[in-house]
């Protein structure tokens, strides 16, 4: 009777650590806040009186992901990734009509997309690839970002790719042409914003930590490529559209020593890539934060000139890093 009563603990335990929203799923909670505070920003500034929105979105965005994670067992057999991304498709092409009807710009199009497409390759099952559409839907920063095009939800989800090229490409030790192919791609990506640096770091810090002459010359060639796109781009060769002064233009130079060496420290105490997409996510968060405290500061609080939109550059990779994971019962750590 005690060793059945072990066994009925233990399959509850080992339930419970695979739930997605426990007390010790700190990634997948932390996640939807800062998603829901940055959506939440965004209704202040959009509304006068946001009172009642700021309620009903407060109600509606966790009843959404609690309604689907527990009505699994109705749609899992009816409902699958197929069709999932043919209804993207169906949107994107709705999308595509208003773009010709110069609402929106294509850029957001494109982003969207290929959220989508990692959105449907990296969950692990329907229950995921809805959560994080629904997350990502379910923020208005998004509409904004389509309305007024920044470039910087763009970035940020081909950044995400990058990363997840690089992920697959650089499990190989060898020096091949797609050890070299990844680090173009993240020298062109880095040109185009610095910011895209702390994400950068945080992957190759993980990625090469054990490997220090191989990460050498990855960042190597990689800043070579950064320079010369950069070099091309100041001649009038090529154009940078995303401009650098977005998110890093007020932040006094020695904040921006602070948010380094805090990248530093994350980048190499990542444990996995679901921690590396976490822990992204949260430094550009903190970073738009930390650059809307300092406008705020210079300027004032003026709803015509802050740009809460910028927080679309967090919220690809809080998203994606939400999934189904075992943690340690008390310090909540991803377990493999």
């Amino acid at each position: 009777m005690s060793h059945s009563k072990e066994l009925l603990n233990d399959k509850n335990s080992r339930s419970n650590d695979l739930s997605i929203f426990t007390r010790n799923h700190y990634i997948n909670l932390i996640s939807c806040i800062l998603i829901w505070l940055s959506g939440s920003i965004f209704i202040i500034k959009l509304f006068e009186k946001p009172a009642v929105e700021l309620i009903l979105y407060t109600v509606i965005f966790p009843a959404i992901i609690i309604l689907i994670e527990r009505t699994e067992k109705h749609y899992k057999v009816r409902l699958t990734k197929n069709a999932l991304f043919l209804i993207v498709l169906i949107a994107a092409a709705a999308a595509i009509v208003l773009y010709r009807l110069n609402y929106i710009d294509y850029p957001p199009i494109a982003g969207f997309l290929i959220l989508c497409l990692i959105i449907f390759y990296h969950a692990q099952n329907v229950k995921m690839s809805l959560i994080q559409l629904t997350v990502i839907i379910f923020s208005p920063v998004l509409y904004s970002e389509l309305i007024s095009f920044s470039g910087l939800f763009a970035l940020s989800v081909l950044t995400a790719l990058s990363i997840f090229i690089s992920d697959r490409f650089l499990q190989s030790i060898k020096f091949n042409w797609k050890f070299f192919l990844v680090a173009f791609l993240f020298g062109v990506t880095l040109s185009t914003h610095l910011i895209t640096g702390c994400v950068y770091l945080v992957y190759l810090l993980y990625a090469f930590r054990n490997n220090f002459s191989r990460g050498f010359i990855f960042i190597l060639f990689m800043l070579v490529i950064y320079a010369a796109v950069t070099f091309l781009a100041n001649e009038g060769y090529i154009a940078v559209q995303v401009s650098h002064a977005h998110l890093l233009g007020l932040i006094p130079v020695w904040v921006k020593i602070l948010l380094l060496i805090l990248t530093f420290y994350i980048g190499w105490i990542a444990a996995d890539f679901q921690e590396v997409l976490f822990s992204s996510g949260v430094i550009l968060f903190l970073t738009f934060i930390v650059s809307l405290v300092f406008k705020i500061s210079q300027i004032g609080w003026s709803r015509n000139e802050i740009d809460f939109s910028l927080a679309i550059i967090a919220i690809p990779f809080l998203v994606l890093s939400i999934k189904e994971y075992k943690v340690d019962r008390f310090l909540g750590k991803v377990l493999n």
